[in-house]
């Protein structure tokens, strides 16, 4: 009896070790039957990438006093976590658009390992300044996500360390290089320093661009439907970004400067006209110029092998 109650305390309350028991039985039936988890709801890749925006577009509470309470909701409140992940999984294609998502190549999941391993590694050389802690897994779960018990389960260090040492290990990144293998002889090398660019730069250039006033992203461009208000979006309405407007990218001319033969015929307007060198722009296009250095006595440094016979 005294050896049943030790376990007990150890392996903690009876219907938490159940829990356990019945997430390892679902775990192994599905493995038989060759069911997949959707690489979209992983819950490793989820509260990887949850970690990610978390770091990246945090909430910033302290903003509300000084500038207003639309200035506290980060990435997190508009699930950029979610779109990011479709779209690192749709980012890549084999070409084969009618097969769905069989028709790209899924990194979320495999991007979110090499973090774990960033993550690792930064513990390793002792360069964390907080310890890694999983209840700040569960912090950014919300109510219709899986019970905290099942995403700690699941959850890799990247996602336990604080803000700022998750941007530490990111930066490690550069270091790494990673091989993929999505199926048999197909090897994908990657240099690991592009996963941050996709972590940190495609969140930033997400949440600040007009994807959540979309009626539907999925859609093809000249299907999707757009408010352009600024109050559709979250981003627009933290930076008074007025919305977009025709001609932006409208091209308005050519650079007409005295010591450039690129633009050439009427002076549409003029930039900075009190400046010492004011920059005109021209109605037409000029034409390029060979360039004056002397390149007579360039030699190759490494030459390609004179093939057979010449």
């Amino acid at each position: 009896m005294s050896g049943e109650l030790t376990q007990t305390m150890h392996e903690g309350p009876l219907w938490r070790r159940l829990l356990r028991r019945v997430d390892d039985l679902w775990d192994g039936v599905a493995s038989l039957l060759g069911i997949r988890i959707d690489p979209d709801r992983d819950l490793h890749t989820l509260a990887t990438y949850r970690a990610v925006v978390d770091a990246v577009v945090p909430e910033t509470p302290d903003l509300a006093a000084e500038l207003g309470p639309e200035h506290v909701p980060g990435g997190l409140a508009v699930a950029l976590d979610d779109f990011l992940v479709v779209y690192v999984n749709d980012l890549f294609q084999f070409g084969l658009p009618h097969f769905g998502p069989q028709g790209n190549l899924p990194l979320a999941g495999p991007l979110a390992h090499v973090m774990d391993t960033a993550a690792v590694t930064l513990v390793a050389r002792g360069e964390n300044e907080s310890e890694p802690d999983a209840d700040r897994v569960t912090s950014l779960l919300g109510p219709d996500d899986p019970s905290p018990r099942r995403v700690k389960k699941k959850a890799g260090l990247f996602a336990k360390l604080s803000r700022r040492d998750r941007l530490r290990a990111i930066s490690i990144l550069d270091e790494f290089e990673i091989e993929v293998t999505p199926f048999e002889d197909a090897l994908f090398e990657v240099d690991a320093g592009v996963v941050g660019q996709l972590a940190v730069g495609f969140a930033e250039m997400i949440y600040y661009s007009e994807w959540q006033g979309y009626d539907d992203f999925t859609k093809a461009p000249s299907e999707r439907t757009h408010p352009n208000e600024p109050s559709a979006v979250q981003s627009w309405r933290q930076t008074d970004f007025p919305g977009y407007a025709d001609g932006y990218a409208a091209l308005r001319g050519y650079v007409g400067a005295d010591d450039s033969p690129l633009g050439a015929g009427e002076v549409w307007t003029t930039i900075d006209p009190d400046a010492p060198s004011p920059v005109r722009i021209v109605r037409e296009s000029g034409r390029f110029r060979e360039n004056d250095y002397d390149t007579s006595g360039y030699e190759e440094l490494y030459p390609e092998a004179a093939s057979e016979g010449e």
